[in-house]
């Protein structure tokens, strides 16, 4: 059977020792950010298929303006478009046998939760930034200090530069005045970014001298320029793009940028005991899906730096 054995050593018959120490030691994990931003969860439920609808409003088609104090209000509409999201069933399981369990001088529940744990973040979190990937604005620097905005999803020119001040700022006015992009955080207007090391230490070193970076004391993010709050991961994103393929990706977001359709969240769940309780395991399981909020229909709301 796939998973744990006491019968080989490396499935489970490492697990005995005199003396064996009792603290479990687990493989390095990237930083998961993606699937944090997740602004707009819509549950849907059970027993309602597995296909999730959700509204977008368009604007007025025609503004409105000054009245002569004879003429009528005039009467105009505004267009309604559809999202289309599947809902997905998402797992992984670790089975063991009973004699695994029993022989083992280590409790092995608590060290498979986590490995599962593990793998459900970066499965998730990879889910998540597909559908970031799906965005329609690419920017491509091609050069320190120029960089060109693309609207058909295709990165067409090579990146010959790292992030800095001028890629923010060009990237917020593009946001700000020509998408018209919704805020992620609406207190300050600020906008949200996920960033590669390469992007990360591109914005550090451009920063460090003037001092210009204020920093967040909050889970993954590294601080804040131009009103584009950043955070950095190490999953998701390449660190080798452009030309010699030693630049970063990155995206810059507003709100409403990728939804979550939940029919069963993610839980770890035993196995049903089978084989007269020798046949074990844990599993984690989701009924769930990602979609792109706005991708040209007619907004946008996120800008990816890439490269061809």
């Amino acid at each position: 059977m796939a998973g744990q054995l006491w019968a080989t050593s490396t499935q489970g018959g490492l697990l005995y020792s005199p003396l064996l120490s009792k603290e479990t030691n687990h493989a390095a994990q990237p930083l998961m950010r993606f699937r944090q931003y997740v602004d707009l969860k819509m549950e849907s439920g059970k027993n309602k298929g597995e296909t999730f609808l959700f509204d977008k409003y368009g604007n007025i088609d025609t503004q409105g303006g000054t009245l002569t104090e004879t003429a009528t209000v005039p009467h105009h509409g505004y267009r309604v478009y559809q999202g289309t999201g599947t809902l997905y069933e998402w797992g992984n399981a670790v089975p063991w046998t009973r004699k695994y369990e029993d022989l083992a001088q280590i409790e092995q529940r608590a060290p498979v939760r986590r490995v599962l744990a593990n793998d459900m973040a970066k499965v998730l979190d990879t889910a998540v930034e597909a559908k970031f990937d799906a965005c329609k604005v690419r920017y491509n620097a091609t050069a320190a200090g120029a960089g060109t905005f693309h609207t058909d999803g295709v990165d067409t020119e090579t990146c010959t530069s790292a992030l800095n001040r001028y890629h923010v700022k060009k990237i917020y006015d593009y946001l700000w005045n020509t998408l018209n992009a919704p805020p992620y955080y609406p207190e300050t207007d600020d906008y949200a970014g996920i960033v590669s090391q390469v992007n990360a230490r591109g914005i550090f070193d451009d920063c460090e001298t003037v001092q210009m970076y204020t920093k967040f004391p909050m889970a993954g993010e590294i601080g804040r320029y131009s009103q584009v709050r950043l955070a950095k991961t190490n999953h998701g994103l390449s660190n080798a793009i452009g030309a010699g393929s030693i630049y970063g990706e990155a995206y810059f977001f507003g709100n409403n940028a990728v939804m979550e359709g939940l029919c069963v969240a993610p839980i770890i769940i035993p196995k049903e005991v089978t084989d007269y309780q020798r046949s074990r395991g844990l599993a984690w399981y989701a009924i769930l899906g990602y979609q792109i909020y706005w991708a040209g229909d007619p907004d946008n709301t996120i800008v990816k730096f890439g490269s061809a």
